[in-house]
């Protein structure tokens, strides 16, 4: 069972929340992205193909209203932004269809909002926490509400976290129609998987 003392820490660690915060009170803080990735995982009848985009620090930060209720972190503006374009599945000729298939002319960003954080109930270690996430993303135009069950929120620090986790999800969630190639000998399955970590540093406005 996490104490108040942990949970205090728990709380600055993913908003630098200030110990005295009421439970329940809305705060606002600037978020730097030190580092993001997002991989988005599918297969094919014949074999498993992995496509991956590593976005470096950005330069601008963002303000983000966040409210600690419950063991619970909600977000307000924490949304970042990847080109579809600069997905790299390890192969030219895939990177063009993979682009095709998330709508890239049409749809050139996909973007993932960070809405909340809820810790598990038996956390001891708070170097690593086990966490649930609700995020939104914004994939081929279609906006879809999910929730990642088993994320990681690893502490570098008071004011550096790195949030991890991956989910199952199906093309026709996003009305993608999984595409086949070769004169229908190979055929790309509905079943994906998105996984992302997002390194942050975080500071009191």
């Amino acid at each position: 069972m996490i104490t108040s003392k942990v949970s205090c820490f728990i709380a600055v660690v993913l908003a630098s929340l200030a110990a005295s915060a009421q439970n329940g009170s809305a705060n606002y803080h600037q978020v730097s992205i030190v580092a993001s990735s997002i991989t988005i995982h599918g297969q094919t009848n014949i074999n498993k193909f992995s496509c991956s985009m590593d976005q470096p620090s950005l330069n601008d930060s963002i303000v983000v209203k966040n409210i600690w209720l419950n063991k619970k972190l909600e977000f307000e503006g924490l949304i970042l932004k990847y080109r579809v374009d600069q997905f790299e599945c390890g192969i030219s000729a895939m990177n063009r269809d993979f682009q095709e298939l998330l709508k890239a002319d049409d749809e050139p960003y996909l973007y993932l909002e960070l809405k909340s954080i809820t810790l598990h109930p038996h956390n001891d270690a708070f170097e690593q926490l086990d966490v649930d996430a609700e995020v939104e993303v914004l994939l081929a135009g279609v906006r879809k509400k999910i929730k990642i069950e088993g994320g990681k929120v690893i502490n570098h620090s008071s004011a550096h976290m790195t949030l991890v986790g991956d989910k199952d999800l199906l093309m026709t969630d996003f009305y993608i129609e999984p595409p086949t190639k070769m004169f229908g000998m190979i055929k790309v399955t509905n079943d994906i998987s998105i996984a992302f970590e997002i390194g942050m540093r975080v500071s009191s406005i």
